[in-house]
């Protein structure tokens, strides 16, 4: 079997298990995640697993950051097409109220683990994880409010400000998902006025 292979197989591996792990921290949170937790979700060896990754910390930082990198790629994709603004803004704002009902409905999500991940690492490393993650979800934005700006459909000045704002709704409405105590027409509320500082 040549090294391509080889790799190609490995890297196929590490996948499934990232994906597996994924669920589980999406299930359970970060906190409680064991490695026999993500071995038995893999159906892996303990040995097998180790080879991949040293600990539960190691594999949760390399979900996270595929996910920072994959989040919102189909919004992405969709800008490049040039859609209207209208469509793709409304797109956008249904995927997050859609995972922060999902939250709330039945308690799986990364968001819990995300939090718990974050309260509790604080290298430059994890910094540099969050920072990411911020950045992907800002230039999502960001690319949204650009295409309104050249369809001429809202103003340039205050882009910035504007996609930092949203940033703050996201994550004060995202506590209070966990919480349970975020309501949907709290959603459509921040939302709605969300929008009319746009137009």
């Amino acid at each position: 079997m040549s090294d391509k292979t080889l790799t190609k197989k490995s890297e196929i591996k590490k996948l499934a298990i990232l994906n597996n792990a994924r669920k589980v921290f999406s299930k359970k949170g970060f906190s409680a995640v064991t490695m026999q937790d993500i071995i038995e979700a893999c159906g892996i060896s303990r040995g097998g697993i180790y080879l991949y990754f040293t600990s539960v910390d190691d594999i949760f930082f390399e979900t996270m950051t595929q996910r920072s990198v994959h989040q919102f790629d189909k919004i992405r994709e969709a800008v490049i097409k040039q859609p209207s603004f209208e469509q793709i803004l409304n797109d956008y704002l249904l995927e997050h109220k859609n995972r922060l009902l999902n939250h709330m409905a039945n308690g799986c999500s990364l968001l819990r683990a995300m939090y718990e991940y974050s309260f509790t690492h604080h290298s430059d490393r994890d910094r540099s994880l969050k920072q990411k993650q911020v950045n992907a979800t800002k230039a999502t934005v960001r690319s949204i409010l650009d295409l309104g700006v050249k369809q001429g459909k809202i103003d340039s000045h205050d882009i910035k400000i504007i996609a930092d704002n949203f940033m703050f709704i996201i994550e004060g409405m995202s506590i209070l998902a966990l919480t349970g105590e975020l309501k949907e027409k709290q959603i459509d509320d921040q939302f709605e006025m969300f929008i009319k500082k746009l137009f």
